[in-house]
């Protein structure tokens, strides 16, 4: 049994982690441009394609289980880890159920915030953090090519230092720096009050996908307000525009 673990163990290692990601981003390209052009149910159909890549869910569990910061984090069946063939039993599970998709309950966790308030950290199990950085996949990509080209808020490979230097850039004196303005918006709780209608009507997605998001949605509403909120704790599945 030992043998088999071991054996197990090093073939989730040796996969082709890196021509898989180069398959992944090959398919996210042809999305992206597909948006560009405007061609809807191109974009749709290459999104099911990567639902359907093997190499997509591979690399969706390495991120979930090894690579991201709350790797360890339990969801609400107490999972906290997945050995390599626990890795590959869900990867079956995701290419069987990617398509129709149950989100488990979520895990809440006080987070304390300034002033004494409390933030609800609502964490979904691993199976749940898998699926949705699968979806990821499927819709940065299309999200991405509708950005303006200075949003810099929960974007892939832009960061609060690029929104620095363009302000750094742009306020100096030989730019007329004194005659401009920089003006900060805090939108309060925006997760927290952000409508469900709204996302649902602007993603860009098939509609298997679009109901993995609403159920994903739905999973961690406030029974106050049962059309508004969006979870924090998963992976970051809806991007803000």
């Amino acid at each position: 049994m030992i043998g088999h673990s071991n054996n197990t163990s090093e073939s989730w290692e040796n996969l082709p982690w890196k021509k898989f990601r180069k398959n992944l981003f090959r398919l996210q390209i042809r999305v992206f441009k597909a948006v560009q052009a405007g061609d809807m149910r191109k974009v749709r159909s290459l999104q099911k394609l990567i639902l359907k890549s093997k190499a997509a869910r591979l690399l969706a569990i390495r991120q979930v289980t090894q690579l991201n910061a709350g790797k360890k984090t339990a969801g609400i069946d107490g999972k906290a880890s997945l050995n390599s063939e626990d890795r590959f039993t869900l990867e079956e599970n995701l290419k069987t159920n990617s398509n129709n998709w149950h989100h488990s309950k979520l895990r809440e966790i006080p987070i304390p915030k300034k002033g004494g308030k409390m933030r609800i950290l609502k964490v979904p199990t691993i199976a749940d953090r898998c699926w949705q950085c699968l979806a990821k996949y499927a819709l940065e990509p299309a999200h991405e090519a509708t950005f303006h080209a200075r949003s810099y808020g929960f974007r892939p490979g832009r960061s609060a230092h690029d929104a620095q230097k363009l302000l750094f850039t742009n306020l100096a004196s030989n730019k007329n720096g004194i005659d401009k303005r920089v003006i900060e918006l805090d939108i309060e709780k925006c997760f927290d009050r952000i409508n469900h209608t709204a996302i649902m009507d602007n993603l860009i997605a098939p509609l298997s996908l679009k109901l993995g998001i609403f159920r994903c949605l739905k999973a961690g509403v406030n029974p106050e307000f049962p059309e508004q909120g969006t979870p924090q704790g998963g992976v970051g599945v809806l991007r803000s525009t």
